[in-house]
This record gives structure tokens, C-alpha cells and sequence, in this order.
């Protein structure tokens, strides 16, 4: 049987998977605040941004504002039938083109440029029949 490593701090690695976790089945949530997510976690406001900054270089708003355009990044790839408002508003954004601003800061293109880029990708020419394919 393998041995596991032992983390030089069990508590703090507790502390940051009620994090992550908090933040995670919440994130789509457009009232999700730092407040809910240490209450959920068990700890203060103050241990949310210290472990985010600690374990991934950035703050609450910064990590959830991540995991939001990277949903809304998948969902721009593979759902053609949802509206790009939709997709805004399903991954926690309650105003569109706030929505907008972050996704083309963040890939640096606007949402539907984004959407177009990956079909483009998506679609590909089989090299046995040379057939385009999705």
C-alpha cells in the first residue's frame, strides 16, 4: 500500500477544500458573496482571501470571476442553442454586458467571437475521407 504524503498543515488544507467547495456548488450563484462563502466554509471573511491568495494568486472575486468565464467558455463551445445572454446569465452574471467586458479581458475576444473561434477549431477535415466533421 502506497504512502500518502503528509501535509505540513492539515488544518489549513481542511480550511482550503471548505473554500474551494463553498465557492465551487455556489458559483453560478449571482448573489454569491464572500460573507456566504466563509459562513458556509467555517471561517472569517478575512481566511477566504488569504488561503484564494495564498493557494491560487488571487482574491474571492477574482477566482469566482474565473470559474464563471471558464463555464461560460464551455458553454459558448458546446451549446449553440443557448443565447450568449443566456450563458451570462446561467453562470452568475445578472448584467450582460458587464458579462461581456470580463469575458473579452479575460480571452480576449467578446463571447460570440469566442463561440465562432471554437467551431471553427471544432470543426476539422477527416484525413481519411476528407470530409469536414464537428
Amino acid at each position: 500500500m502506497p504512502c500518502q504524503q503528509l501535509s505540513p498543515n492539515p488544518h489549513r488544507d481542511r480550511e482550503r477544500s471548505a473554500i474551494l467547495h463553498a465557492i465551487a456548488s455556489r458559483f453560478a450563484d449571482a448573489e454569491l458573496e464572500l460573507g456566504a462563502v466563509a459562513h458556509g466554509a467555517g471561517v472569517n471573511r478575512n481566511k477566504v482571501n488569504d488561503v484564494l491568495k495564498a493557494e491560487l494568486g488571487c482574491t474571492f472575486t477574482g477566482y469566482l470571476n474565473r470559474l464563471r468565464l471558464t463555464e461560460a467558455a464551455r458553454l459558448l463551445a458546446e451549446r449553440d442553442s443557448a443565447s450568449i445572454t443566456d450563458i451570462a446569465y446561467t453562470v452568475g452574471y445578472n448584467h450582460v454586458s458587464y458579462f461581456n467586458k470580463l469575458f473579452k479581458l479575460d480571452f480576449g475576444c467578446t463571447p460570440k467571437a469566442f463561440r465562432a473561434a471554437a467551431h471553427r477549431t471544432l470543426t476539422c477535415t477527416s484525413p481519411l475521407s476528407g470530409e469536414k466533421t464537428p
